[in-house]
């Protein structure tokens, strides 16, 4: 839009045209990505656009203008789409390259349509440059993102149960392990403390097994808020919860042990 005024201002009419034509059109891609099934569709005209318009500015301006940063993002939208045909990702970044070659090739020593100012033309330079570089930054770091965050995802559903987001028994293993490794070479004092629900087979008898997960989320909740940061608490079986206390000796695990009974009783 700050282009459609500027280059009305500099009286280049064609590019202000297109670029109310690009507006309309990122609108539409917008639109496009709401839904799932047209997402493709607004892949394709993104880079069609900035590809058409890097085109269509270095013919009217001039290469040097800068416009033609932007036609490189292209390249990392495609790398990062999903494409069914693993081929046709390949092509469409060959094309993108050898598009920008041709156009690099035939424009940057040609003269352009409409003639600016030198600092005009050096400030529209290092502005798509900014522009262009910062796009990048955000596509990169949205990537990222999104990649950490399927890590943490991954992550989680490997190491804790799903029901009561307590350790699995596989990670509460691999705890045990350190943790026996280190006690043995500081001869610090280790507890364990296992639970079990008594009558819980009667409780998804009566009352459905909605009930029994709800009831296995409560007193998964209450180990966990009643026992310290330090401790490691899992789900060992189908309701029985393990308690690991490092630096706890023998007494003070059955006083806590005793605290977490009386409380999932209450």
């Amino acid at each position: 839009i700050l282009f459609v005024a500027l280059f009305y201002k500099l009286d280049v009419e064609p590019l202000a045209i297109i670029n109310i034509g690009s507006s309309a059109l990122y609108l539409l891609i917008c639109l496009l990505m709401l839904r799932l099934r047209t997402r493709f569709l607004a892949l394709g005209l993104f880079v069609f656009e900035f590809q058409a318009h890097a085109l269509i500015a270095a013919y009217l301006i001039g290469w040097d203008s800068g416009f033609h940063y932007y036609a490189l993002l292209t390249i990392p939208l495609i790398t990062l789409a999903y494409f069914r045909d693993k081929r046709m990702k390949g092509v469409a970044i060959f094309l993108v390259i050898a598009l920008m070659v041709v156009t690099d090739a035939l424009s940057r020593g040609a003269a352009p349509a409409y003639v600016l100012p030198r600092s005009v033309v050096d400030a529209l330079h290092y502005a798509n440059l900014i522009a262009s570089l910062t796009i990048l930054a955000v596509i990169v770091a949205f990537y990222f993102g999104l990649i950490t965050r399927t890590e943490d995802k991954l992550r989680k559903l490997a190491t804790t149960d799903p029901l009561t987001h307590l350790l699995n028994r596989r990670s509460m293993l691999e705890i045990w392990n350190l943790e026996c490794a280190t006690q043995r070479r500081s001869g610090n004092p280790m507890s364990v403390i296992l639970c079990d629900i008594d009558h819980f087979k009667l409780i998804n008898d009566r009352y459905g097994h909605d009930v029994g997960d709800q009831v296995l989320r409560v007193v998964s909740d209450t180990l966990a808020s009643k026992t310290r940061q330090s401790d490691h608490v899992a789900r060992w079986g189908g309701e029985e919860f393990l308690v690991l206390m490092v630096g706890t000796p023998i007494d003070k695990a059955e006083q806590l042990a005793e605290h977490l009974r009386q409380t999932v009783s209450h």
